[in-house]
């Protein structure tokens, strides 16, 4: 959707039959005779055929195509033709080299960007012709003229963009050019957000972004809304520009402009983090999710001027917390790295700002870290993937080292009783042992065929679903062991070394160290056994 759903509807004055013999009008402009080849074509009468199409849809525009099904259909018709396929680079070219005008006509520069919008949506590779025409430079520069208008008469005294609802200091002429200003810059502001997402942008192109451009968006946004078409698209392309941003920083040196608008005039673009929240907390699109949390991963680890302590109110803190473990209970399997995603958001969101403080909704953070450190309740089948293994890193990250999650409470979980001594931990994989012994993993190996304890009694064959037990001794030595003739002994050897830390953890509850110590303990362990991925079974 284009056209402000907002805006009184026109009412069609033409009969049926002329709006059919319009359209099969201008259809017929961009027919081909049946001798025509794309090899004979004659790329005079394709400009010709072209610029007669546009100026006939755009002296119709607003009388005959007056909704976005009409421009729809008006882009299919061209975007569809033989003449169009035929000579696609030169038509976009051409197409390109029009919107690039000072002077052309607004309403052909609207069409012109919608039909390029719709082209670039249907295929990417027409996208990537665009780019090699200049696409990016005429999208920006023509998006930069509509800014600067938009900036010095589009606004009230208090800043707000003026609309047809605000707009007592400004005549109906004044008001019809700033809403056309602000469809054509919907447009464009789109198909900038196509070539950063989609296309593989240049180092170039993002250092062409200049303050102005940063600053037109991030102020003149609004957060009383998410449905203003003008607005979402300056926030979808405000998020796409910090993550072109962080991923060219890892090999150049560029500056972040979002981010250091964010944290350097927070009063001025105030505006944007309150939508920032209200976004995360109501859209469903899981790209701007990511999107989203890569721009409040930057806030929360901005630790040395004390932006993350700062940047959000106490009650925006606690919504944060309230969206994360709503999504981190709600994402499916197949969605795991949407779910890693959310728990590097909330590792510094508890660590670093007031929740540190005020402790909010602990035990169920706590319960809900401590299920998701379990892989057997993220992953129901027999296939243990990488993304699986991280979720159950991440989240035992978060439990370990924030200081107020203090999980080790038997009142959190009544299977980890308190244990008064600390015992050593052996763990036996099909004949090949591994002794913990402070902190560090030995090797020892042993007989597959006969694997005994330190009694020098065999052990119970009692295996759990998982194909894997845990056995103690008399002298308090525990034992993991795998069954090697498993069909799924690798899977199974995955999920024990996953359990194994809860093992550990349940060994050590009653020793005399800090928790400081501890956790370097436990972490060290879990870092060791998630490297054992080449462990082979016989």
């Amino acid at each position: 959707m284009i056209l402000d759903p907002l805006s009184k509807p026109i009412v069609s004055t033409h009969t049926n039959e002329e709006i059919v013999q319009f359209w099969d009008s201008l259809e017929s402009i961009l027919k081909l005779s049946n001798e025509k080849t794309g090899n004979i074509l004659d790329e005079s009468k394709v400009n010709s055929k072209l610029v007669t199409f546009l100026k006939i849809a755009t002296d119709s525009y607003k009388i005959y195509i007056n909704s976005d099904q009409d421009l729809y259909r008006l882009a299919l018709i061209l975007t569809e033709s033989s003449i169009f396929n035929l000579k696609k680079k030169f038509c976009l070219s051409k197409l390109l080299s029009l919107l690039n005008i000072d002077l052309l006509e607004m309403n052909m520069k609207f069409i012109i960007s919608y039909i390029l919008l719709c082209e670039s949506k249907k295929n990417l590779n027409s996208l990537e012709t665009m780019i090699e025409f200049q696409g990016f430079n005429v999208f920006y520069n023509t998006l930069y003229t509509q800014f600067a208008y938009l900036n010095k008469y589009g606004e009230d005294d208090n800043g707000n963009i003026l609309t047809k609802s605000n707009n007592n200091e400004l005549n109906e002429l004044d008001v019809t050019i700033i809403d056309e200003m602000k469809q054509i810059s919907t447009v464009l502001m789109d198909l900038l957000f196509q070539i950063f997402k989609f296309c593989k942008c240049s180092i170039t192109s993002l250092q062409i972004v200049d303050d102005f451009f940063v600053y037109f968006l991030l102020t003149s946004i609004r957060s009383d809304t998410t449905d203003d078409l003008f607005n979402n698209a300056q926030f979808k392309l405000i998020l796409v520009l910090n993550e072109q941003y962080m991923m060219f920083a890892r090999d150049f040196e560029i500056g972040n402009k979002i981010f250091e608008y964010l944290i350097g005039q927070r009063k001025i673009t105030s505006k944007f983090s309150e939508l920032l929240l209200l976004k995360f907390n109501r859209t469903e699109d899981h790209t701007i999710q990511i999107m989203i949390c890569k721009i409040l991963y930057l806030i929360l680890n901005r630790v040395e001027d004390g932006t993350a302590m700062n940047f959000f109110y106490l009650n925006d803190l606690n919504v944060l917390v309230d969206v994360l473990i709503r999504q981190l209970e709600d994402i499916s399997e197949n969605e795991e790295i949407l779910r890693s995603t959310f728990l590097r958001v909330l590792l510094p969101l508890l660590k670093n700002t007031e929740l540190s403080k005020t402790h909010y909704r602990k035990d169920d953070i706590v319960n809900l870290l401590r299920y998701l450190s379990n892989i057997d309740n993220i992953c129901s089948n027999d296939q243990v993937l990488h993304e699986h293994r991280n979720t159950v890193k991440l989240a035992f990250k978060c439990l370990t080292q924030v200081n107020w999650l203090t999980f080790a409470s038997s009142e959190y979980d009544p299977d980890f009783p308190d244990t008064p001594t600390s015992r050593t931990s052996s763990i036996s994989v099909v004949g090949m042992g591994l002794t913990m012994t402070d902190g560090t993993m030995t090797p020892v190996y042993g007989s597959a065929a006969a694997v005994t304890n330190n009694t020098g009694m065999k052990n119970n064959n009692n295996y759990n679903n998982n194909n894997t037990r845990i056995t103690t001794n008399d002298n308090g030595v525990d034992r993991l062991f795998v069954r090697s003739n498993s069909d799924n002994s690798a899977e199974s050897l995955e999920k024990g070394k996953i359990n194994l830390y809860h093992h550990l953890l349940r060994q050590n509850r009653g020793k005399f160290l800090s928790l400081r110590k501890l956790i370097c303990r436990v972490t060290l362990w879990v870092s060791d056994l998630f490297d054992m991925n080449n462990v082979q079974t016989n």
